[in-house]
């Protein structure tokens, strides 16, 4: 087959071709990245969050009463709920706990170590648990010790703090160190935390990034006269049967007060939400881009087969088979989708390159490179296969009738 005659007919619509190559630049750059924030994406709902997710049980508290007001009636009253859940049969730990792992938000705090310069912050999601914390959980602790009694602060806090913190947190503060006894600067020189112990990983769906596993776990028993939160850890195949004695071991404590029990994971659900809508939108996007972009090509081939079909016929009665008309039109939409995919290929990395530094998203890989232009190129390929079948299937008599 003659390239001559492809390259002809493309310098005679250079409009058109460059139109062409344009939309298919456009949808390149922009598919392939919505493939790899989908992806990204999927990854970070679907990563371990260290945590025992199908064995916990959340327990919120919307207290009422002017007790509640009086800070040691409610450290007295968490002992007694934290006290009370651990004892329903099919429980394994209770902690009390703010803010709720999982849920997509929460507290965070710039950290550095002792005497570290300013640059050297980083920002770490916080929590506050009693003692049970890690039993709760399900975190492993692979260096140090657990949180004890005596680490929960006095009621003024004011006090050095012994705490827990993640494996990837003590890396980014202390690299190629052991972290245990070490102070951290949260903002008080006076009264630094120290590092007691580390956990091999827990994640939370808050802040985006490195932060959102560089966790740090201080000991107390949270609590305000407006919400109290609980977590319950239940044996393997417990959690629907436990489920529903929780409400009603807290309210033999104390009875005024609204209690809302709820899986982690439907509070994992909530939290990861955006993330789900977002793939969402992103899907709809990659597929309403795709779709115009076939329909362009279509539309485009279309015509030029009715604007061609004087030389097409000549073509015909020259001798030249269906299979020669029908490779010509494929050849040249191939090419025009090379250039357009050649073109995006540069805007796809140029756009990642802003996405990951700026958003933190998905980073291009080759695989996926790959597979997004063969996905591009079969669209273009499918769009044009029923006009040039069309082209290929026009009689020289008829063809020749049409000057």
């Amino acid at each position: 087959m003659e390239i001559g005659p492809i390259f002809r007919a493309m310098a005679r619509n250079r409009t058109k071709v460059a139109l062409l190559v344009l939309e298919v630049a456009v949808t390149t750059a922009i598919v392939l990245n919505c493939v790899a924030l989908i992806l990204d994406q999927r990854a970070r709902i679907g990563r371990d969050s260290g945590i025992d997710e199908a064995n916990l049980i959340s327990v919120a508290i919307r207290p009422w009463g002017a007790e509640y007001t009086d800070d040691g009636f409610r450290a007295d009253l968490v002992r007694r709920d934290v006290a009370a859940l651990a004892a329903v049969p099919g429980v394994v730990a209770a902690t009390a706990i703010r803010p709720t792992p999982l849920q997509g938000g929460g507290s965070s705090s710039q950290f550095k170590a002792l005497g570290a310069p300013d640059s050297a912050r980083v920002r770490a999601p916080v929590y506050t648990a009693d003692p049970a914390v890690l039993a709760t959980l399900g975190l492993e602790l692979v260096e140090g010790r657990a949180l004890e009694e005596t680490d929960v602060p006095a009621a003024d806090g004011s006090q050095i703090l012994n705490c827990l913190v993640t494996r990837d947190f003590a890396d980014a503060v202390w690299p190629g160190e052991s972290p245990i006894g070490k102070l951290i600067d949260s903002g008080s020189e006076e009264y630094p935390d120290v590092v007691v112990g580390v956990v091999a990983r827990m994640v939370t769906p808050y802040g985006g990034g490195p932060m959102e596993s560089r966790i740090v776990i201080y000991p107390g028993r949270p609590s305000s006269d407006s919400q109290m939160s609980y977590l319950v850890r239940v044996e393997p195949g417990e959690r629907d049967r436990v489920f529903a004695d929780l409400d009603e071991a807290l309210l033999a404590t104390q009875s005024e007060r609204q209690v809302t029990v709820r899986t982690l994971e439907e509070i994992k659900a909530g939290g990861y939400s955006l993330n789900v809508f977002l793939s969402k939108v992103l899907a709809i996007l990659m597929a309403l881009l795709l779709a115009v972009t076939a329909l362009g090509i279509y539309g485009t081939t279309s015509f030029s087969v009715t604007q061609r079909t004087k030389q097409i016929g000549t073509r015909r009665a020259l001798g030249a088979g269906r299979g020669e008309i029908l490779r010509h039109f494929l050849v040249e939409n191939t090419l025009i989708a090379a250039m357009g995919m050649a073109l995006g290929l540069i805007g796809a990395f140029a756009l990642n390159v802003v996405l990951v530094t700026q958003f933190a998203g998905g980073k291009l890989s080759p695989t996926l490179t790959v597979a997004g232009l063969l996905l591009i190129w079969a669209v273009g390929v499918a769009s044009t296969i029923l006009p040039a079948r069309r082209a290929s299937r026009l009689s020289p008599a008829l063809a020749t009738r049409t000057v």
